[in-house]
């Protein structure tokens, strides 16, 4: 008994020691912005200032907007804390234009980076890629991006969008006139269909229930699910922890995006027929001499460029197209607009590029959703020296964490009267010059902004503009238009839903 006891007794004793030095740690850990003058917020013992996003009860996107807003107002940037680990939000437009342009060589690279993944596919990509090897693979993969290209593409866009008219078509012919649809399903399959042609070479019709193969197995592997939404978070706020996670960037799918790659791959060179995709130029870089030390395109270093685009380029465009449905849906008036604007474009030029091009007013309703719903909802960046604050004593040490959080910044009514109002005329000729610079940044700024910003832009025009033309959209009760809070990037729930009245 009395050893009993006694082993009690000092087991009672370590606990006590051990919390006792987790919490000493703890607040040694969050006297970081203190003691740098830095103005934080206060935040859970253990989550930090993000314990809601942690447990999966609001979506990082909208937690980073919170934080935002706890600033003051004289305040240019925020101390804040993801568990222990300290990280700085920038607020000031004239900060955020400093360190994403002027000094863009002391931030070349993100905190979401090369250490992220188990996979040279998710290690060697344009996005996570650190600089120098990410500045040779800009400039090798920029010329597939250029606006003649994007006009050589637009018939293959226009196909897809046809596939997509069918299958609505075919939900009303039954004579039904109002049908609840699926929108994230159906924008998924219109713009994997597109990507994945332009990405690997690989023609697919998604909505043809015989031909769904490689729908069905990107899907299995890039669902997200609780796991998942774990693992990216830990990419993207704790990179060397992350392959302990198990985390890949294809998921469950890397395999088969590997042999889709270059099954493709084999069979264009050997056709020798150029179609000025992404997958002939990479099949220019796997024969080019590779005389670049910091980069080889070997491998999954070219499987890691198409599937970067393939998810980026994706995901982006459905999430565009769903809110932006889903804001006409609750705004009948700027829909009416809409829709008038394209029927009269179409009557005057067809579906042509320069008709969707002169389709103005979409495109202020496009960049109103992407200042309310940033694809990419924090930009972030790591300083590889220390760097004082111009005009401040703030030094941010060098390899600090910094975010831009985009639902913050372009939701604040210091930059945009009445913020959360939906107003595609911010952007008309009379307007646009009001935004300031590095306020409206969806696609980023600087050497680093997004390179596929044109396509991305006109694959949702068109996608939103073939279902807007023939069909009136409505919300209510019983649609779900929420965002998903599993993803630290923005995007639609998997349920997504609105009706669709045929016209």
């Amino acid at each position: 008994m009395a050893v009993l006891t006694s082993f009690l007794l000092n087991f009672g004793f370590t606990v006590v020691a051990l919390l006792a030095i987790l919490v000493l740690y703890v607040k040694y850990k969050r006297s970081y912005w203190k003691s740098r003058g830095v103005t934080s917020v206060p935040g859970h013992w253990l989550f930090g200032n993000v314990k809601e996003a942690a447990l999966q009860k609001k979506s990082f996107a909208n937690v980073f907007g919170e934080l935002y807003q706890q600033a003051s107002e004289k305040d240019v940037v925020l101390g804040f804390y993801i568990f222990h680990k300290p990280f700085l939000l920038v607020k000031s437009p004239e900060l955020i234009k400093q360190i994403l342009i002027k000094d863009f060589n002391i931030f070349p690279n993100r905190h979401f980076s090369a250490g992220s993944f188990h996979d040279e596919i998710g290690n060697t990509n344009l996005f996570t890629i650190q600089n120098p090897p990410w500045k040779h693979l800009r400039t090798k993969l920029s010329p597939i991006f250029t606006s003649l290209k994007l006009k050589k593409l637009f018939h293959l866009i226009v196909e897809n969008s046809e596939s997509m008219n069918k299958y609505l078509e075919d939900q009303f012919s039954n004579g039904t006139k109002t049908k609840s649809i699926l929108l994230r399903d159906v924008t998924l399959r219109y713009t994997t269909d597109i990507i994945s042609n332009i990405a690997f070479g690989v023609q697919v019709n998604s909505f043809n229930p015989d031909n769904t193969e490689l729908f069905e197995k990107v899907q299995e592997g890039l669902n997200f699910s609780i796991k998942r939404g774990i693992q990216f978070a830990t990419m993207f706020f704790f990179p060397s922890v992350a392959p302990f996670v198990g985390a890949q960037m294809l998921g469950s799918s890397t395999d088969y995006f590997r042999k889709v790659f270059w099954d493709s791959m084999d069979a264009r060179e050997l056709n020798k027929v150029k179609r000025g995709d992404l997958i002939d130029l990479l099949v220019e870089l796997k024969n080019e001499k590779q005389d670049n030390e910091d980069f080889k395109f070997t491998g999954d270093a070219l499987v890691s460029q198409a599937a970067i685009f393939f998810i980026a380029a994706r995901e982006a465009s459905v999430t565009t197209m769903c809110f932006t449905l889903a804001e006409l849906a609750k705004h009948p008036e700027i829909q009416k607009r809409t829709r008038a604007e394209i029927l009269e474009k179409l009557a005057e030029h067809g579906m042509t590029y320069e008709g969707v091009r002169s389709m103005k007013y979409l495109y202020q309703v496009i960049s109103e959703t992407l200042r309310l719903y940033p694809p990419a909802p924090i930009l972030d960046r790591v300083p590889i020296q220390n760097y004082k604050i111009p005009g401040s004593n703030i030094v941010i040490e060098k390899g600090t964490p910094v975010y831009i959080t985009l639902t913050g910044l372009q939701r604040d009514p210091k930059y945009y009267r009445d913020p959360l109002t939906y107003n595609p005329d911010r952007y008309n000729e009379e307007n646009k010059d009001e935004i300031s610079q590095c306020t409206y940044i969806p696609f980023g700024d600087g050497p680093r902004a997004c390179v596929g910003t044109r396509l991305g832009q006109l694959q949702s025009a068109i996608g939103i503009l073939t279902i807007i033309k023939d069909y009136e959209v409505s919300f209510d009760s019983t649609c779900n238009c929420e965002i998903d809070n599993r993803n630290v990037f923005l995007s639609p729930v998997d349920k997504f839903n609105l009706k669709l009245t045929k016209l």
